[in-house]
C-alpha cells in the first residue's frame, strides 16, 4: 500500500537556504511609485503632451480622464513607466507647468518577494512528488486523497504565482498619478501682512463688483425675449382696451333704453 510522505509540506533544504540567505546579497525589490498635482494653461494639451512623453520613455497610459467642472477644465492622468526612467519622466512632466504638489513613495518587498518564491519552489516539488505517489496508488481511496492534496496545492501555487508576477510587474514599471488643473503656472501669490490682506480685500471686493456687473448683464440679455413679448402684450391691451370699453358702454346704454 503506497502512503502519503508526512512531510511534503516541509520545505526542501535548498528553498531554505534561499530564504534565509543574507539580505544583502539579494537583488533588492523595490516598488516605487509617484503622484503629481500640475496646474497648466491648457490642460488638454498637457494631458497629450505627458502621454506622448510616457510611451517615449517605454511606458504606457493606464487610465486617461479630461473633465470641465465649474466652468474649469481638470484631468486625471495615470501612467506605467519603467522605473528606471521614473525621475527622468518626472521631470518632463513638471517642465509642462507648475507642481503644486509632488510624492514619491518607495517600499522595499524585497524578503516578500524572494519568501514567496522559496515558498512556490516548495509547493512545485511537493506537486512533483504527489503525481509520482499518484502513479503508485494502490487503490481508489488513495487516489482521491491524492488528488485532493494535488487540488490544494496546485491552488496555492496559482495564488502564490499571480503574487510574484503582480510584485514583479510592480518592481520594473511605477505607477505616476497626475491631477491636471487649468491655470496659469506661477501664478502671483497673496501679499502677506496687513497691507498684503488690505490689497487683497480691495482686490476681492473690485471682483465682487464685477461679477456682480456681469451677471446683472447676463440677466438682463436673457430677460430681452420675456421683456419683447412683455411689451407686445402691453402695446395689445393698451389697443383693445378703449374698443372694448366703449362697446361695453354703448351696450349698457341700450340696456338702459
Amino acid at each position: 500500500q503506497t502512503e502519503l510522505a508526512p512531510d511534503l509540506g516541509s520545505a526542501p533544504k535548498s528553498a531554505q537556504n534561499e530564504t534565509s540567505a543574507d539580505p544583502l546579497s539579494l537583488d533588492r525589490k523595490v516598488v516605487q511609485n509617484a503622484s503629481l498635482s500640475l496646474k497648466a494653461p491648457d490642460v488638454a494639451q498637457a494631458a497629450d503632451q505627458i502621454i506622448t512623453l510616457c510611451g517615449s520613455k517605454g511606458g504606457y497610459t493606464v487610465s486617461s480622464r479630461i473633465y470641465r467642472e465649474n466652468d474649469r477644465v481638470s484631468g486625471r492622468l495615470a501612467l506605467k513607466v519603467p522605473q528606471a526612467g521614473l525621475l527622468e519622466v518626472i521631470d518632463g512632466i513638471s517642465a509642462l507647468g507648475e507642481v503644486t504638489d509632488k510624492v514619491i513613495s518607495t517600499q522595499d518587498v524585497t524578503e516578500e518577494f524572494y519568501d514567496a518564491q522559496a515558498r512556490l519552489k516548495v509547493l512545485e516539488a511537493k506537486e512533483a512528488r504527489l503525481l509520482g505517489l499518484m502513479d503508485r496508488a494502490a487503490n481508489i481511496a488513495e487516489i482521491i486523497s491524492i488528488e485532493n492534496e494535488l487540488s490544494k496545492t496546485r491552488g496555492e501555487i496559482e495564488v502564490l504565482s499571480g503574487r510574484l508576477q503582480l510584485l514583479a510587474n510592480a518592481t520594473q514599471y511605477s505607477l505616476i498619478n497626475i491631477n491636471l488643473v487649468e491655470g496659469v503656472p506661477g501664478s502671483v501669490k497673496a501679499p502677506q501682512g496687513t497691507w498684503g490682506k488690505a490689497w487683497q480685500s480691495l482686490i476681492n471686493s473690485l471682483n465682487g463688483v464685477i461679477n456682480f456687473g456681469s451677471n446683472t448683464l447676463v440677466f438682463l440679455f436673457a430677460a430681452i425675449p420675456w421683456l419683447v413679448i412683455a411689451s407686445l402684450l402691453a402695446l395689445l391691451v393698451r389697443w383693445m382696451y378703449p374698443k372694448l370699453s366703449s362697446r361695453l358702454f354703448r351696450n349698457k346704454s341700450l340696456t338702459l333704453e
